[in-house]
């Protein structure tokens, strides 16, 4: 390989030039597809080379190997990823807040993803999880009356139109509670059993209920039919009782059909060739915002404290930066009041030279900042943190433990912090206080950070996000009746 001056591209704007993308392409590209973009030690998120060399051969393969084809998840000692990242990012996996005795990784996704995602090199460990859930729903289908939705396993849904082939997924529910009515439920898909079946870009997947409606989803990773950890949410209209299963159905049409739309299916905004064209998350959780075109979101509002340099800038995403010194801040606000919600947002870059990035703050108004105790953030080149900043000079509650990537979802609830889906810090306190939430840059010589989407989600009960079943692939069905009509 050549390594002469010649050879090097030396900025991701170079590098965007040389493939012939933007600059947001060539990133996602990095995250997602392992160009080869290489980072200088210590310079931060923007201090990246390339070889022409290493490209040309990354281009020639990925024409032969679709992105998403190779992707493995990383060992025990490094938090478990989907397909969206330079380090995948993780399934998603809920806060918890039961105290130290209970492994926090139960909590996002439910007890059965968190032992998959924490013990990887044991083989067997899956075939135990896939049991022990299979035998919950088996005890859980035997306790339910006759009337009981869904009781009937062997009812074939009322297939919708278009739909060529489709799988039965199973949704158990094993806490004394019923989650929320509508209700956020994760779907991790190995994409690559069906990859005959789809699109390129996943365009010909929908998800319907029994009586042949289409359900929201929403896909926030791994657009790829060769992907083997595609993650989609959908929106339960009805909820899941408590101690009791649903039965969904992803379904198949022709690959050329592009079921993708703005309002029941579709994908975060960056993976769309136009940025948000078919991003309905806005009709899949209480709150989403995509920061798409050049102006704020109803209920946000942005402003900067005297004091340096800051800017808020709004383009398809955030970028929120300060420098020079002077105590001031830039900041972005909203009228989201976090309750018992947990709140995240997909972080695309972070840099703290020297300063302090509150990712996530809450401010005590709706309308204009005034920041509350404990955030979480960066400060001076440190790693993911839970900061108080009762003194206004921020106190460290406790450090990320494995700090994430310098891109991941960040998120949090109640006082815990999450970094790709996985617990890394938490505090007996609540974090943020449950006020508005807000995100802002101070206090320094050069710090800045972006993102594209933001969310709040509804906590499942208990924190345990049910379970999933696949069942078999189904084709050459047509449209039926449900038994009971």
């Amino acid at each position: 390989m050549s390594t002469n001056g010649n050879d090097k591209l030396e900025t991701w704007k170079e590098i965007a030039n040389y493939v012939g993308r933007d600059l947001r392409t060539v990133m996602r590209w990095e995250k997602e597809r392992s160009l080869p973009v290489h980072c200088i030690p210590g310079g931060g998120r923007r201090a990246v080379f390339a070889f022409r060399s290493e490209i040309d051969a990354w281009l020639r393969g990925s024409r032969q190997h679709p992105a998403g084809a190779d992707l493995k998840f990383p060992q025990a000692s490094r938090p478990p990823a989907s397909v969206r990242g330079a380090v995948p990012k993780a399934e998603p996996q809920t806060p918890a807040n039961e105290g130290p005795a209970r492994p926090l990784v139960n909590h996002v996704l439910g007890a059965s993803f968190a032992r998959k995602l924490t013990i990887p090199r044991v083989k067997w460990a899956g075939l135990l999880v896939l049991a022990f859930v299979s035998a919950i729903a088996v005890i859980l289908l035997a306790s339910r009356g006759p009337h009981a939705e869904g009781a009937s396993t062997a009812v074939t849904p009322i297939i919708p139109p278009g739909i060529e082939a489709w799988v039965q997924i199973t949704l158990v529910n094993s806490q004394p509670q019923g989650t929320s009515r509508p209700f956020q439920q994760v779907v991790a898909v190995d994409s690559s059993r069906y990859a005959s079946l789809e699109a390129a870009n996943l365009q010909n997947v929908a998800f319907f209920d029994a009586r042949g409606e289409i359900l929201k989803s929403w896909m926030e990773s791994g657009n790829a039919n060769l992907s083997s950890r595609t993650v989609y949410w959908i929106q339960l209209p009805e909820g899941i009782r408590a101690r009791n299963i649903a039965n969904i159905y992803m379904g198949f049409a022709a690959k050329e059909r592009n079921q993708f739309n703005a309002s029941t299916t579709g994908e975060a905004p960056g993976l769309s060739p136009t940025y948000g064209e078919f991003d309905n998350g806005a009709l899949v959780f209480p709150r989403y915002a995509d920061f798409r075109g050049s102006s704020l979101p109803e209920g946000w509002y942005s402003g900067q404290t005297p004091g340096g340099r800051g800017e808020v800038r709004i383009g398809n995403g955030v970028f929120i930066a300060h420098s020079g010194r002077g105590g001031g801040s830039a900041f972005l606000g909203s009228d989201w009041q976090v309750g018992s919600n947990i709140a995240e947002m997909d972080l695309l870059s972070q840099q703290t030279t020297r300063g302090q990035e509150m990712l996530f703050v809450c401010s005590s108004s709706p309308r204009y900042f005034h920041w509350t105790p404990d955030s979480i953030g960066y400060q001076d080149m440190s790693g993911l943190e839970i900061e108080d900043n009762n003194s206004g000079t921020p106190s460290v509650r406790a450090t990320a433990a494995p700090n994430p990537p310098r891109s991941a979802v960040i998120g949090f609830h109640d006082g815990t912090l999450f970094a790709n889906y996985q617990p890394v810090a938490s505090v007996q306190t609540r974090i943020c206080g449950g006020d508005y939430l807000a995100t802002t840059v101070n206090t320094g010589f050069d710090a800045s950070f972006s993102f594209d989407w933001i969310r709040m989600r509804v906590l499942p009960p208990n924190g345990v996000m049910p379970a999933t079943i696949f069942g078999e692939l189904n084709s050459g069905v047509t449209q039926t009746l449900n038994a009971e009509k």
